[in-house]
């Protein structure tokens, strides 16, 4: 049975602060009843469970009313929780006070207290149209129509049939604007997470098509706060999809100033802030742009003080994927061998912590980045066991980009492990799965050659294999569809470790002054 039994009620209580503990604790004792006090008794029971056991529950509360019916009892409980959440949060968003008024006008209505319904509507009316909640403002236009309808549109004040007519259309077409906007978005990053930057022409003609779509409303006026949201998020993607690093930058950077220049409006989700810096910090390191890079980090991490936010578990979520996977990225792409050995161990301890929240596409950067530090620190072994975990545990679908160059780093790693026989093994099945999956680019054609010179018997790959490789990677370097290769892995500077007998990280740092971009 437990082996089945949902464990919901459990991963919520999980979640809630200390607060929020506390607040339902209150909220179960205001009606001392038996039901409530069995509530309250579950609700501490499960809360001192690190790993949810319902046996274990069933058995401390054998022969209580409740426990020969515990799923409904969990239920129950479950659906009370989140009612005291509702309650400590009403106050907290725009949209939850627009609720409360529309629940408030509802029992209004059925009091018959028209004239006072119609108050509390015109008053969340205002408030929806001001903090441009469309779909709220869709609901209280509804009631509104009703109303006019059951008083005979008699003392319609801000019911007047053209009225509520016109604003009603103005809403659906702004919607339908921010839907068609939303879409396009939605398909060119759903296509980045996938399959990574743009590797040949017809990825590059797929992308250019959904952007068609966005230059069309573009055009358009009065457009909302956003549809102008999205279709700047919508073009910093594509270029970013593109290898296009400085029009990347131009539109993160006008997304930035717009939701700064709209706090109001983003008070309720600051998650599109968070991301929309942690963008523009990230490119800004890929231009060199170093200064920009500490003001965005900085700003990142001043966020929910200056937007006034609590510090809910998504938005410390949010917080950690952010922030590390910056100094990740960054820390890997310096050769930073002081950072790798400061930042390790705290971001494996949050990475534990946070791991069952985090999409796949999300886990495979973090592994895939956990290995490159190893590997930077020379500790080949923690490097390919880290690698090892996002080969075995993330679907090649979800994530297509990691795991193709995930597979390459494997060897790299046996490779500096000595593990030539594996090495050579290991190539030829390389070699079938991106044919099978059609990723034989050039890169890709490159990289299997240098490893299929491998001599087994001798050191390894001759040094005219690593020339000859080092010679067309630079060519390489400037071709918009193979350029992204150097995002995963700096396969250049690896080769030159090896002709030149110098550590990876001293390379790496070296190149960093020469390159145009980090």
């Amino acid at each position: 049975m437990s082996n089945k039994a949902s464990n919901q009620v459990h991963e919520l209580i999980r979640a809630l602060s200390s607060t929020e503990k506390r607040y339902f604790s209150v909220f179960a004792n205001r009606h001392q009843t038996k039901s409530k006090k069995n509530y309250l008794r579950l609700f501490e029971a499960i809360d001192h469970q690190e790993v949810y056991n319902e046996d274990e529950l069933i058995d401390r509360f054998r022969g209580e009313a409740f426990a020969k019916h515990f799923s409904i009892a969990k239920n129950r409980l479950y659906h009370q929780i989140l009612k005291s959440l509702d309650a400590f949060y009403a106050q907290d968003s725009t949209e939850a006070e627009i609720n409360q008024y529309l629940h408030y006008s509802e029992i209004l209505f059925q009091k018959a207290l028209y004239n006072q319904c119609r108050k509390l509507l015109n008053t969340a009316s205002k408030m929806a149209e001001n903090a441009e909640k469309w779909g709220a403002l869709l609901q209280i236009l509804r009631r509104k129509k009703r109303l006019a309808e059951i008083t005979n549109y008699e003392n319609a004040k801000g019911g007047d049939p053209r009225e509520l007519y016109d604003l009603e259309r103005s809403v659906l077409k702004k919607l339908e604007v921010e839907t068609h906007l939303w879409k396009s978005k939605s398909d060119i990053f759903q296509m980045l997470f996938q399959k990574g930057q743009a590797r040949e022409k017809a990825d590059s003609k797929v992308l250019k098509n959904k952007l068609r779509e966005i230059v069309r409303h573009e055009k358009k006026a009065d457009l909302t706060f956003e549809a102008k949201y999205l279709i700047y998020q919508t073009k910093s993607a594509y270029y970013f999809a593109l290898g296009k690093y400085r029009e990347t930058y131009e539109n993160l950077k006008a997304n930035a100033e717009l939701l700064s220049n709209n706090r109001d409006l983003i008070k309720d989700e600051p998650s599109m802030y968070f991301a929309i810096l942690s963008n523009l910090t990230y490119v800004c390191a890929k231009l060199n742009k170093f200064d920009e890079v500490d003001k965005y980090l900085d700003l990142t991490r001043a966020l929910p003080r200056e937007l006034k936010q609590k510090v809910t578990p998504d938005l410390e979520l949010r917080i950690f994927t952010t922030t590390y996977s910056l100094d990740v990225a960054i820390c890997n792409l310096s050769g930073n061998r002081k950072k790798a050995l400061h930042l390790l161990p705290e971001l494996k301890s949050k990475l534990k912590t946070w791991s069952s929240k985090l999409s796949d596409i999300r886990k495979a950067g973090f592994y895939h980045g956990i290995s490159l530090m190893h590997f930077l620190l020379d500790d080949y072994k923690e490097a390919l066991k880290w690698n090892n975990e996002l080969l075995n545990s993330i679907p090649i679908d979800k994530a297509e980009d990691h795991y193709n160059f995930g597979q390459m780093f494997h060897l790299v790693i046996h490779y500096e492990l000595g593990n030539f026989d594996v090495v050579a093994n290991a190539v030829k099945s390389l070699s079938r799965s991106l044919e099978n999956r059609q990723r034989r680019y050039k890169f890709e054609n490159l990289f299997l050659r240098l490893m299929e010179s491998i001599d087994t018997k001798e050191q390894g790959i001759p040094r005219v294999a690593f020339e000859q490789f080092h010679e067309k990677l630079a060519l390489l370097e400037n071709d918009r569809f193979e350029k992204t290769v150097f995002e995963y892995f700096d396969f250049k500077s690896w080769a030159e470790s090896k002709l030149y007998e110098k550590p990876f990280s001293a390379i790496l740092q070296k190149s960093i002054s020469t390159k145009d971009v980090l």
